[in-house]
């Protein structure tokens, strides 16, 4: 019924050239507002769009767009594009996490460097000679050596209790020694009665007019009279 009602363009003689010029602008209009609306459309269905975050505990799938949730040991905030891992000397056992307060320091004595750690079992024991005193130590460089003239066979120790000084007779110069044997015995001719001793100068040599045949001595008394 629309169709009756509008003019025949081509037979109508009522329509002028200069109606049918008037229109011709917006005839073009119309037609250039249409292919670019197309244009748009097609566009922008083809494109991705990465401006967009994923709610808290997702992150963007490799290459994607597509918002995944976060596996253990890994977190992110509301809004955020990528799942970040827990840094080391942590680790996250929880899927989905929003918060990096999920990720938990490795215990006292223990250290990992693995980052997005999602067990526990990645922190490993400070070794022999050495102790760690603080939560989540992210390096093995970060447990504590023992002193020079002191010793620990312990893993995983949790301060420098651990540490036995080497006993009176005896020094040695090396941090984080892991037995007594490395301990050094003063030499005939020398003794020491300071405990935890750091360097050969510690023993004392004999009185001139006295010599002593005991290694590690530790006491002058060892010293004999030449006769």
């Amino acid at each position: 019924s629309s169709a009756a009602s509008e003019p025949n363009i081509a037979s109508d003689p009522s329509v002028s050239c200069a109606t049918l010029s008037a229109m011709a602008p917006i005839a073009a209009r119309l037609t250039w507002i249409l292919v670019a609306a197309a244009w748009t459309t097609t566009s922008t269905a083809s494109e991705p769009n990465f401006g967009a975050g994923c709610p808290a505990g997702h992150g963007h799938a490799p290459s994607t767009t597509t918002c995944v949730q976060c596996g253990t040991g890994t977190w992110s905030s509301e809004g955020s594009f990528e799942c970040l891992r827990c840094v080391a000397g942590t680790y996250s056992t929880v899927a989905g996490a929003a918060s990096q307060d999920t990720c938990m320091k490795c215990p006292v004595g223990t250290w990992s460097t693995q980052e997005g750690s999602p067990t526990p079992d990645s922190c490993q024991k400070c070794p022999a000679g050495t102790w760690g005193g603080a939560e989540g130590l992210g390096s093995l460089g970060a447990c504590t050596k023992c002193s020079a003239g002191a010793w620990s066979a312990e893993e995983g120790a949790t301060d420098d209790s651990v540490c036995s000084a080497c006993s009176a007779g005896t020094w040695s110069s090396e941090a984080g020694s892991t037995a007594k044997t490395h301990c050094h015995a003063c030499a005939p001719g020398t003794w020491s009665s300071t405990f935890g001793a750091s360097a050969l100068s510690s023993c004392k040599g004999c009185d001139a007019g006295t010599w002593s045949e005991a290694w590690g001595a530790s006491d002058e008394s060892t010293c004999q009279e030449c006769r």
